[in-house]
C-alpha cells in the first residue's frame, strides 16, 4: 500500500473518521510502556484499532500489531507520537510528504509541540474518536544546498535548519540575499531559518522573535553576528532567501531540526523556501498558542494571589 498522499486545504476533524491509530515513541523512555497500555485501553473502549512502530516491539504489548514505517502510515488515520518535542520533529519526518495527521501526547518536560499531557490522554482519545479536533497544517522549511551548481542536498525541517560550526566556535563569513537583493555580507557563528511553529526553538534563544504558528512566513535569526546592524526578519512564505557561504573553514554543518547534520564547504549556495508538504496537526478545542506561551515561557510571571470575595 502506498501512503496517504498530501490532501489540500484543512478539512475539520468530524470529517476524518478515525478507526487505526499508528503510534511512534521514544523507546528508551521508562513511561512510555504503561502509556501505551492506557491508550490500547482507550482505543480497545471506542472500537479503535492500535498499531505500532516495528521499533516499539520490544515496549508494547505482543497482542499489539507492529509494522514497517511504511506500512504504518499506509493503514493509519492518525499517528500518535509519544516523546518530546523531538520524537515530534522525527515522527514529522517520517511523515515523509504524506497527509496522515499528526498527534503529541507529551513524555518529555517543555512541549510546544507534544501538547497533550499523560493524565489528558484518555480525554484526547475520545475526543479523537469523536471528532472533536480540528487540523492544522503546519509549514516546513526546505533547503537546496547547491555546490559548483550541483544539487548536492535538499533537506526538510518542521523548525528549523541551521548553518553553524558545531562544535568548533568560530565566525562564518555569509552573504545573505532576499529575492535577488543582496543584504551585504557579514560574519557570525551562523544563522537559524525557521517556521513559525520552530520560532519558540533556536530562533528564539538567537533573539528571533516568536510568531504565531498560521501566519504565512519565515524567520532568519542571524546567530551573534558581528555587526550590529544584522537584525533577525521575518519574511512572507514567496521569499527567496540565499545563502551563500564565503568562508567557513572546516567543521561547517547545516543541522535539520537539532537532529540531523549535512557538512557544508565554502563557496556552497543555500537557497531557502517553503517546502510544497506539510505537516497536519490535531489540536483539540482546549489547544491554545497562547495559553502554551504563557505555561511554558511563564508569561506574567507567577500569578497573583485573586482577592478574597472575587
Amino acid at each position: 500500500m502506498t501512503p496517504k498522499p498530501v490532501a489540500e486545504g484543512t478539512p475539520p476533524g468530524g470529517s476524518l473518521a478515525v478507526r487505526t491509530v499508528g503510534v511512534l515513541g521514544n523507546a528508551a523512555k521508562a513511561e512510555l510502556p504503561p502509556a501505551i497500555a492506557t491508550a490500547l485501553a482507550a482505543c480497545r473502549a471506542h472500537g479503535v484499532q492500535l498499531l505500532a512502530a516495528s521499533e516499539l516491539a520490544a515496549v508494547v504489548p505482543a497482542d499489539v500489531r507492529v509494522l514497517e514505517p511504511a506500512a504504518l502510515l499506509a493503514a493509519a488515520d492518525v499517528i500518535v507520537a509519544f516523546g518530546g518535542d523531538g520524537t515530534m520533529l522525527r515522527a514529522a519526518r517520517a511523515l515523509d510528504g504524506t497527509a496522515v495527521p499528526l498527534l503529541g501526547v507529551n513524555l518529555g518536560s517543555l512541549g510546544y509541540l507534544t501538547d497533550i499531557p499523560l493524565p489528558e490522554l484518555e480525554r484526547a482519545f475520545a475526543q479523537l474518536v469523536a471528532g472533536d479536533f480540528h487540523l492544522e497544517d503546519r509549514t516546513q522549511v526546505r533547503c537546496s544546498v547547491l555546490r559548483d551548481d550541483i544539487e548536492v542536498a535538499s533537506l526538510t525541517a518542521l523548525n528549523d535548519l541551521v548553518i553553524n560550526m558545531g562544535p568548533l566556535p568560530r565566525a562564518i563569513e555569509m552573504e545573505l540575499r532576499l529575492d535577488g537583493d543582496s543584504l551585504g555580507h557579514f560574519l557570525g557563528d551562523g544563522v537559524v531559518v525557521s517556521t513559525p511553529t520552530g520560532s519558540t526553538a533556536y530562533n528564539l534563544s538567537a533573539g528571533g522573535p516568536i510568531c504565531q504558528n498560521a501566519v504565512p512566513c519565515l524567520l532568519i535569526a542571524p546567530i551573534c553576528p558581528h555587526a550590529l546592524g544584522m537584525r533577525p526578519l521575518v519574511v512572507p512564505e514567496p521569499t527567496a532567501i540565499e545563502i551563500i557561504l564565503l568562508r567557513t573553514g572546516e567543521g561547517a554543518v547545516l543541522t535539520v531540526d537539532g537532529q540531523e547534520t549535512f557538512v557544508l564547504a565554502d563557496g556552497d549556495h543555500l537557497a531557502f523556501g517553503v517546502a510544497e508538504a506539510r505537516v497536519r496537526l490535531v489540536k483539540f478545542p482546549q489547544s491554545s498558542f497562547y495559553r502554551v506561551m504563557r505555561h511554558k515561557l511563564n508569561w506574567g510571571g507567577p500569578r497573583r494571589r485573586e482577592q478574597k470575595g472575587r
